[in-house]
C-alpha cells in the first residue's frame, strides 16, 4: 500500500468523526476522499455554492464565515487541524450557507456527498456511527449559536 494512503489513513482514525469505525473501514473512506492543498486567503468554498461535499482539516485552519449586512463579513468560527466542515451541504442537498477560507495554509480531504452515501449505504454500521457523531457535532454548533443570539437579544435590549 502507498505509505501516504497509509499516513491518510491513520489521521482520519485519530479524528473524532472517524474514531469509532474499524481499521477497514477508515481504509475504504480513505480512498474516497481526495486531498486538496490551499494557502493562505485563498476561498475553500462560498455560500451559496451548490458543492456537496463534507472536508476534513488535515493541517492548517479554516476560517467560516458568512455575508453580513454592515460589515461585508462576520467571522463564525476558526476551525483546526481535525475539524470537518461542509457537514450541512453533506447531509441536505443545498447550497452552502456559508464561505470557508483558508486561515493558514492547510491541507484538506475531502469527500462528495456521493461517495459518502454510496459508503454509508455499503457498510450501514459505520454509517450510523458517522451520522451520530455528524448529529452531536451539528447538536453542539446549534447549542453555541443559540447563546450567541440569545447575547445579541440581550444587548439589544439596551440599544
Amino acid at each position: 500500500m502507498n505509505p501516504d494512503k497509509e499516513i491518510i489513513i491513520e489521521i482520519l482514525k485519530n479524528l473524532d468523526l472517524f474514531s469509532e469505525l474499524g481499521y477497514g473501514a477508515v481504509k475504504e473512506l480513505a480512498y474516497l476522499f481526495s486531498e486538496r492543498v490551499f494557502q493562505k486567503g485563498e476561498t475553500i468554498f462560498e455560500e451559496d455554492d451548490t458543492e456537496n461535499s463534507l472536508l476534513v482539516i488535515l493541517s492548517g485552519e479554516v476560517r467560516i464565515t458568512q455575508r453580513a449586512d454592515l460589515s461585508g463579513e462576520e467571522t463564525l468560527t476558526v476551525l483546526k487541524k481535525g475539524d470537518f466542515f461542509g457537514e450541512m451541504a453533506l447531509l441536505e442537498d443545498r447550497p452552502r450557507s456559508a464561505t470557508a477560507i483558508a486561515h493558514g495554509d492547510s491541507v484538506i480531504m475531502e469527500i462528495s456527498r456521493e461517495r459518502f452515501m454510496h459508503f454509508i449505504a455499503k457498510d450501514a454500521a459505520s454509517g450510523v456511527k458517522i451520522l451520530i457523531t455528524l448529529a452531536r457535532s451539528l447538536s453542539a454548533r446549534l447549542r453555541e449559536a443559540d447563546k450567541k443570539i440569545k447575547t445579541f437579544v440581550n444587548l439589544s435590549q439596551w440599544i
